[in-house]
C-alpha cells in the first residue's frame, strides 16, 4: 500500500488539479434551453494538509513541544548528512519497523531529499494513526535552513 501511494505521488498526483471553469451560456442559448431540475451539490472531499515549509519546522523546533524528525532516505543519500537526532529509517522499511516510531500522539516531521517520498510516507503514517505526521516540502535542505545541525555518518 505504501509503495502504491508513493508511485502515485511520484507520478505527479500530489494534489488534485482544479477543474476548468465552464463558460457561461449565451443569452440566446438560455432563451431556448428547457428548464432542468437543479443538480445536487457535490461535496468534494478535501485531502488533508500534510506538508510544512521550513519556517514552520523552525517554529516547532524552537517551541517547547518535542518534534521527531524521520529521515526516510536511502543509505547512499545519508552520506551527505542528516539532521542531528533524526530517526533514520529507509522508506521501504517503515512498515516493518513501526515499532521504532514514537507514540502515535507525537509530532513527526518526515523528510527525504526533495519532499516527494516524504509526502507519500506522511499520508501512510496518518492512515496508520499518526495524526500529527508532517512532510517537509524542502527535504533535507529544509532541516539545515530551519537551523538544525547536520551530521555525517561515521
Amino acid at each position: 500500500m505504501l509503495r502504491r501511494l508513493i508511485r502515485r505521488v511520484v507520478r505527479g498526483k500530489r494534489r488534485p488539479k482544479p477543474e476548468p471553469v465552464p463558460k457561461p451560456p449565451s443569452p440566446a442559448t438560455l432563451a431556448r434551453a428547457p428548464e432542468k431540475e437543479p443538480l445536487e451539490e457535490e461535496t468534494l472531499e478535501e485531502e488533508p494538509l500534510v506538508e510544512i515549509e521550513t519556517d514552520q519546522l523552525r517554529e516547532w523546533v524552537s517551541s517547547d513541544q518535542p518534534v521527531v524528525l524521520l529521515d526516510i532516505r536511502e543509505d547512499h543519500e545519508l552520506r551527505s548528512g542528516y539532521a542531528e537526532g533524526a530517526l533514520l529509517i529507509r522508506m521501504n522499511d517503515i512498515p516493518a519497523r513501526t515499532d521504532e516510531l514514537p507514540d502515535k500522539s507525537a509530532r513527526i516531521v518526515v523528510y527525504c531529499a526533495a519532499g516527494a517520498r516524504s509526502f507519500g510516507v506522511t499520508h501512510w503514517l496518518r492512515e496508520q494513526g499518526w495524526e500529527d505526521a508532517w512532510s517537509l516540502v524542502s527535504g533535507f535542505a529544509g532541516t539545515t535552513e530551519a537551523g538544525l545541525k547536520a551530521v555525517r555518518p561515521d
